[in-house]
């Protein structure tokens, strides 16, 4: 449908922006959970990562497929679908037995699954219903939602857990809300009335090769810096699996009469350039969280001061959202969003301040930082990045942003968290208290000037995105 002759779509959009707001909700209860789940089941802090991946991975690899998926049986049944998929990973994961390991990995998997096709969906309701000019104000509000309604999940999940001393709680809670939405949802959400296209034509396999190859690309940091290194067996088995994947995905779009990844939409600067920033800075969203949570808890585990100050990260992209974002607008994008950078750089740097016997405000002040310039961002490289998309690909289209948009987090928790458990997991065999603490704040401090050196390079890289407004307009 063409956008511009939609007039209902601000009511037809209120189901869709409900199940966007479940995404982020969840997401916010559930921000603890891999420290939970690790600690509860007295787990290797290794498998934090990999805990922490598993959800990231289901939301990043499986984007673009289930976003076209969306634009062949239409945005209702896509949305419907991930709502329901929720419900069987939150149920999954909270009724997994301790020590189940690849059960949590699997049913966090299955929770990214669930997100992966609500968030494409919700983008490309903006991008093929909303009026050309309202497009930015869409973005904008989706992002907020994204960033505002996880602000109390990681202080209630704390306070939730603190209480019962029983993490799965916050799991079924999150189960009964993605019911209830998918409920509200079935019978609100508009059903297209035009003709369904079939998988007759679907690009099958190049779907199972993108999933394959960005599951793998995500694992090899990990495997790297783990104990089996990068000339690792493992690792390099690992690497020359995601080789062989790239390799026959390219040969498969290029070959498939409808890729699920549009090369053309790809190849502009409006496109690679804010995900080449996207890769170098967002993922110090979900590195910080899960490093700022880890160092509190293991200093004084019945300690939930790293999940409060979570909130505060939110908090900070909220805002980011309102104040910053909107001046791209008048401004030209690429210098906006290198100011935004700016707070980045800030938060990162008070991590240096990190020590163990730092409280709250410090914490809070570093994520909040981080957060108020990633929210800027996210909704400005939203915008630029998907200007000019065809409405007949906007589910693949916004598929294959989200695919690198999320794929940019786990990127950054397979480089940043496997880096900060290496700082400190020497001294954790020796259960010395006083060297544990020691090397923890080595450890912070040590990814902080690495992400402080990432921020830098992602400044310079968003002044090279080409202007946008046309001053002889």
């Amino acid at each position: 449908m063409d956008a511009t002759v939609n007039k209902n779509y601000k009511k037809g959009f209120v189901p869709f922006a409900m199940a966007a707001a479940l995404v982020s909700l969840a997401g916010g209860f559930t921000a603890t959970i891999p420290n939970n789940i690790v600690s509860s089941w007295g787990l290797d802090d290794s498998w934090l990562t990999w805990i922490t991946l598993a959800m990231s991975m289901g939301m990043a690899a499986c984007a673009p497929v289930l976003g076209k998926l969306g634009d062949i049986f239409g945005r209702r049944g896509a949305a419907l679908f991930g709502m329901a998929v929720m419900v069987v990973g939150e149920l999954g994961l909270g009724l997994a037995p301790n020590g189940a390991v690849w059960m949590a990995i699997l049913f966090r998997f299955v929770i990214g699954v669930g997100a992966a096709a609500i968030s494409p969906t919700v983008i490309a309701y903006i991008t093929s219903e909303f009026p050309p000019a309202k497009m930015g104000t869409g973005f904008a509000v989706y992002m907020a939602l994204s960033s505002g309604m996880v602000i109390f999940g990681p202080t209630i999940g704390g306070i939730i857990v603190q209480t019962t001393q029983n993490y799965r709680i916050i799991l079924y809670i999150c189960a009964v809300l993605a019911a209830a939405c998918f409920v509200v949802g079935l019978f609100t959400m508009p059903k297209e009335t035009g003709p369904k296209k079939g998988f007759a034509g679907f690009d099958i396999f190049g779907g199972i090769f993108i999933i394959l190859f960005f599951s793998l690309a995500l694992c090899v940091p990990n495997l790297a810096q783990g104990e089996a290194g990068w000339f690792g067996k493992s690792t390099l088995i690992v690497i020359a699996a995601t080789i062989v994947c790239l390799v026959v995905l390219v040969f498969a779009e290029k070959k498939a009469k409808n890729p699920i990844l549009n090369g053309k939409f790809m190849a502009r600067k409006q496109f690679i350039l804010p995900v080449v920033v996207l890769f170098l800075t967002q993922g110090l969203m979900q590195a910080c969280m899960t490093n700022t949570i880890r160092f509190t808890m293991i200093l004084d585990p019945t300690s939930a001061v790293g999940n409060y100050a979570t909130s505060i990260l939110y908090v900070g992209m909220t805002i980011g959202n309102i104040a910053v974002a909107p001046l791209a607008s008048k401004k030209e994008p690429r210098y906006i969003s290198a100011l935004a950078l700016v707070f980045c750089l800030i938060g990162a740097a008070i991590q240096l301040l990190y020590t163990a016997e730092s409280g709250f405000i410090v914490f809070a002040a570093s994520l909040f930082f981080v957060g108020l310039g990633l929210g800027g961002n996210g909704t400005i490289f939203m915008n630029v990045a998907l200007s000019g998309l065809d409405p007949k690909i906007a589910g693949a289209g916004s598929g294959t942003y989200t695919v690198f948009r999320d794929l940019s987090a786990p990127f950054g928790v397979a480089v940043f968290c496997p880096m900060f458990v290496a700082g400190y997991s020497a001294a954790m065999a020796t259960g010395d208290s006083v060297r544990i603490a020691a090397d923890l704040v080595s450890s912070m401090h040590n990814v902080a000037w690495v992400q402080m050196g990432c921020v830098v390079a992602g400044m310079i890289v968003c002044l090279m995105i080409p202007k946008i407004h046309n001053k002889n307009a």
